[in-house]
């Protein structure tokens, strides 16, 4: 059986990318297919990402070009200034013989194997995921209920790690609505395209077991098995991650584990620019910068308290 995995990426996560795939690589029994939904690569971005992929389980790796005219609608905030982020709305790109594919974020140690969810019994549903871990470790969460008007806010799901049946996708044209809601909506999106997500497929998504998806922030003593989600704004390939390394389990478990994995691409060797701290001031300087949209939302939400 051949899987294949879908992910959307820009060259802001591309040591991400790279990672993540080489880790699903190296934990798949069955042939992989690798399609990127890709915004600003350069030919030897694409080169270097399939020679970090060559692998004897790796298939095909295609690389899609979203036209920015499809991202350009769809605003940026401070925590998703890339609109790379929405390409994956665009996942119908895929050949139309792709009938189920498995999408991944840029920033997971895949360390279970694919092939048990690409054969997994789905009972109908156009999708499974994980439960967030921010519903999974509270009883209730009244306010996101009321934000997104969801009707039970236990099944709200990350969309880190998604199993999709793309012939209902297309059949039901979830491109088109998860477009119309993300614009719609954006001012009550927190988490703009999981928010999205989660929307469109309230009710008609099969929750799985969190090894499927599980936070770092949950510590897990055990990696083998799990998909390892690395979430947050910083990531280990930013300079800004150094103020975790004091702690053991980041360094020893999470850092190491991303790097160990990294080094077996053709990034090996790479590690952030972080001279004096320079480095991460210099991300933490970039990250403040508002875009246009960030602007505009302020003073929409402004005009809209005032008016």
């Amino acid at each position: 059986m051949t899987i294949d995995i879908v992910l959307s990426a820009d060259r802001g996560v591309l040591y991400g990318l790279a990672t993540t795939v080489r880790s699903a690589l190296e934990s798949s029994s069955d042939i992989v297919n690798v399609h990127v939904l890709a915004t600003g690569f350069s030919e030897k971005d694409r080169a270097d990402l399939k020679r970090s992929w060559a692998h004897g389980k790796c298939g095909t790796v295609a690389f899609y070009d979203v036209p920015a005219e499809k991202l350009a609608p769809f605003r940026s905030t401070k925590y998703l200034k890339s609109k790379s982020a929405y390409a994956r709305y665009f996942i119908a790109l895929l050949p139309a013989d792709v009938t189920r594919c498995i999408y991944l974020d840029t920033d997971l140690l895949v360390m279970r194997d694919l092939a048990e969810a690409a054969r997994m019994d789905l009972a109908g549903h156009p999708i499974a995921a994980v439960a967030d871990v921010s519903v999974r470790t509270r009883k209730s969460w009244p306010e996101l209920r009321a934000r997104l008007g969801l009707q039970d806010e236990r099944t709200y799901f990350n969309s880190g790690f998604l199993i999709i049946d793309l012939t209902a996708w297309r059949a039901h044209d979830i491109e088109q609505a998860l477009v119309d809601i993300s614009i719609a909506a954006f001012d009550r999106l927190d988490s703009q395209d999981q928010d999205a997500l989660n929307l469109v497929f309230e009710n008609k998504t099969l929750l799985l077991d969190p090894d499927w998806n599980t936070s770092q922030y949950e510590r897990p003593e055990r990696l083998e098995g799990r998909i390892i989600h690395l979430i947050g704004t910083v990531k280990p390939w930013h300079a800004r991650y150094a103020k975790k390394l004091d702690d053991p389990y980041m360094k020893n478990v999470m850092y190491d584990g991303f790097y160990g994995i990294l080094d077996r691409t053709a990034y090996r060797g790479y590690r952030p620019w972080n001279v004096a701290g320079l480095g991460a001031l210099a991300e933490t300087f970039r990250g403040n910068i508002p875009t246009r949209d960030m602007i505009a939302g302020k003073l929409r939400r402004m005009v809209s308290r005032n008016g």
